[in-house]
C-alpha cells in the first residue's frame, strides 16, 4: 500500500490527526487506489509503489488517494454506527457542536475539489514525464487519435480550467463528436487534419501556427463535446461554472446557480454554435469566402415605406 501511516496522511492532507488510529483508515485508502488506478491505469500505480519516498511520482499518486481516503472517513465518522443503531453525540460541556447541513456540504465539496486538482496534477505530470507505464494504456492511446489530446489543448477552445481529469471525462464525447460528426463534414483528408499537430507536445501546446481549418474543426469538437456531456452527465461531475459562464458571455446573469432551463439553453447554442463552426471549416478546407448577401431580394408585397 502506497500509504502506511497516519503521520503520512497527515503530511499530504494538513487536516488528519496523526493521532488516529491508521487501521479504521486503511478500507479506505484501498478503494480510493483502487478508484484511481482505473483512471490512470495499474502500471502507474505500480510504478509509484517501487519509487522511493519523497520522490515526485509518489507524491503525485499518494495525495489523491490521501484525500478522497480522508473525506471517505470524515463522512462515515459523522454519525457513530453501533449495534443499536446510528447515532450523534455531543460534548456536554459545550467544547464541541455538530456543524450545519450546509456546512458538511461545503466541506464536501472543498475537499472533493482538492482531489479534483491532485488528479490534474498528477495527469499533467504523467503527460510531461511519459513513462511507459502511461503511454502504453490504451487511455493514452485513444488521447493521441482525438484533434483534441489534452485538457490544457481543450482549455484553449473551451474553457475548463485546464482540467486534466474534466478532460478524461469529455474523451467518449469528443470521440463522438469528431467521428459522427466533424469528421464526416470534413471528408476523406481527415487524417491530414488531425496529423496536423500530432507531433505537438500534450503539455506545451501547438508547436507551429495553426491552421484556420484546424481551429474550427476543434472547436466545433470542444463545443458538441460538451453539449453531449450537459445532456448525458451529472453536472456535479463538469466544472463549477460551465454552464453559467457561457450563459453569461452570451449576455444573461451568472449569479445564480444554473437550472435545467440555463443548461438545455447552453446545450442548444452550443449545438449551434459548433454548426457555425463546421460551415466555417469548409470553407477553410476549399478556400472559398463565404457568400454574402449584397443586395436584399427584391420581393413584390414586400415594399414599404416610412416617412
Amino acid at each position: 500500500m502506497l500509504i502506511d501511516s497516519s503521520e503520512q496522511l497527515r503530511q499530504l492532507t494538513g487536516n488528519y490527526y496523526a493521532s488516529n488510529d491508521f487501521s479504521l483508515i486503511r478500507p479506505d485508502i484501498e478503494q480510493a487506489t483502487e478508484e484511481l488506478s482505473r483512471l490512470v491505469g495499474e502500471g502507474v500505480i505500480a510504478l509509484a509503489g517501487e519509487a522511493q519516498d519523497g520522490t515526485p511520482l509518489r507524491l503525485k499518486v499518494q495525495r489523491p488517494i490521501a484525500i478522497l481516503a480522508t473525506l471517505r472517513m470524515y463522512q462515515k465518522n459523522d454519525l457513530s454506527h453501533e449495534d443499536d443503531g446510528r447515532k450523534f453525540k455531543t460534548a456536554t460541556d459545550g467544547s464541541d457542536r455538530l456543524p450545519w447541513e450546509w456546512q458538511l456540504d461545503r466541506d464536501d465539496a472543498i475537499q472533493m475539489e482538492a482531489y479534483f486538482r491532485a488528479v490534474d496534477s498528477l495527469i499533467e505530470f504523467l503527460n510531461a514525464s511519459k513513462p511507459a507505464e502511461w503511454t502504453s494504456t490504451a487511455l493514452y492511446r485513444d488521447m493521441r487519435q482525438l484533434i483534441v489530446r489534452s485538457g490544457r489543448d481543450y482549455d484553449r477552445y473551451f474553457p475548463i480550467g485546464r482540467s486534466e481529469r474534466t478532460f478524461l471525462l469529455l474523451a467518449p464525447f469528443i470521440r463522438e463528436a469528431q467521428t459522427m460528426t466533424v469528421q464526416d463534414a470534413y471528408g476523406p483528408d481527415w487524417d491530414k487534419l488531425v496529423a496536423e499537430n500530432l507531433d505537438t507536445d500534450l503539455d506545451t501546446g501547438p508547436s507551429k501556427s495553426e491552421s484556420p481549418a484546424h481551429h474550427a474543426a476543434c472547436m466545433a469538437v470542444c463545443l458538441l463535446a460538451m453539449q453531449a456531456a450537459l445532456c448525458r452527465l451529472p453536472l456535479r461531475l463538469l466544472p463549477f461554472g460551465v454552464v453559467k459562464g457561457y450563459l453569461a458571455e452570451s449576455g444573461m446573469r451568472g449569479s445564480e446557480p444554473a437550472s435545467l432551463d440555463d443548461v438545455r439553453r447552453a446545450a442548444d447554442w452550443m449545438q449551434a454554435d459548433a454548426a457555425r463552426w463546421i460551415e466555417r471549416m469548409k470553407r477553410a478546407r476549399d478556400n472559398s469566402a463565404p457568400d454574402y448577401e449584397l443586395m436584399p431580394r427584391n420581393h413584390p408585397r414586400n415594399k414599404w415605406c416610412r416617412l
